[in-house]
């Protein structure tokens, strides 16, 4: 019940974008600006934050094997995703964006709090280290997949790795190896801007939406086979994958069900910010998010009882 509630506390955030949208209070303006601040400062800091309040958390061992094992699930997952684009028959202005929902779940905004419900706080900071390798990917790779789909040629840009998000990961990862303490004022600073990141995400996904018709929403079907592999087919195969030979339930649970959560709401962003296909990300980012309410409590229940 309480990964139920969480999940649907974020998803009536979402709505309560939408509904502001419908009634003119935001815009397609408003949610790029909102897009823009989400990529730029609040999720960096919020990354930051995460690391830096957690320093005395799990041995170096302990944190090496799960950050490798981040580094190993997206090696794997992009191969993954671009198998199942191509046999999902995705058009051309698409298969990026598929493989993008594919690879990168919404590991932050909904995976700190539901993972926080299932194992507590320090399940938190062992997914930060996870999910370092998502934010180089992210910002480079991820970008990549994205901005093909806008249309223009698109070619791999080493420029766009040099963004806010890969440096705020960087920047985590030398913070715990050299077991860097920030000066509480600067820390609560990182802390309270980036605690913005989740219910702002969730409102530029809402006015996202409203600029698509419902019926579009519910009736592509390609979007609910990507669902159905993004909320049960990845997390059940990485933990079929990783039960044999990792014994400590808590970083299984970490790499499983960081894996379950629904598409990164990041996706919209990123698509805003780089102009790639907005209606497509919204959809799917909306759709994993209201099915998962459901995914999420059953998977979690059944696998970490």
């Amino acid at each position: 019940m309480v990964v139920f509630e969480v999940m649907l506390q974020l998803f009536i955030v979402l709505v309560i974008g939408y509904l502001l949208t419908k009634k003119d209070v935001l815009n397609a303006d408003t949610g790029r600006r909102i897009s823009a601040l989400v990529v730029n400062v609040t999720m960096p800091l919020l990354i930051i934050s995460a690391v830096a309040e957690n320093l005395e958390n799990g041995s170096l061992k302990e944190v090496l094997g799960v950050f490798f094992l981040g580094i190993a699930s997206y090696i794997i997952f992009p191969l993954v995703a671009w198998c199942l684009a191509k046999a999902m028959k995705a058009p051309m202005g698409e298969q990026g964006t598929y493989q993008f929902m594919l690879i990168f779940s919404n590991c932050t905004f909904m995976g700190y709090p539901v993972l926080n419900a299932i194992f507590g706080s320090e399940a938190i900071f062992l997914s930060s280290i996870y999910n370092m390798p998502f934010n180089l990917v992210a910002f480079s790779y991820g970008i990549y997949l994205l901005s093909k789909d806008g249309g223009a040629k698109a070619s791999f840009d080493w420029k766009k790795c040099l963004n806010p998000g890969v440096i705020s990961a960087i920047i985590g990862f030398i913070i715990y190896a050299l077991q860097i303490e920030l000066p509480r004022f600067v820390l609560d600073t990182c802390s309270m801007v980036g605690d913005m990141t989740t219910p702002l995400s969730m409102i530029v996904l809402g006015v996202s939406l409203a600029q698509i018709p419902l019926k579009e929403v519910f009736t592509d079907v390609r979007i609910y086979v990507m669902t159905a592999f993004r909320l049960l087919g990845i997390p059940i195969l990485t933990y079929l994958l990783l039960k044999g030979f990792i014994h400590d339930e808590m970083i299984l649970g970490v790499a499983v069900m960081t894996q379950a959560m629904p598409v990164a709401s990041m996706s919209v962003m990123l698509s805003n910010q780089y102009g790639g296909n907005v209606k497509l990300a919204s959809v799917g980012v909306f759709v994993s998010t209201l099915l998962s309410v459901v995914t999420i409590p059953v998977l979690s229940l059944w696998l970490f009882p």
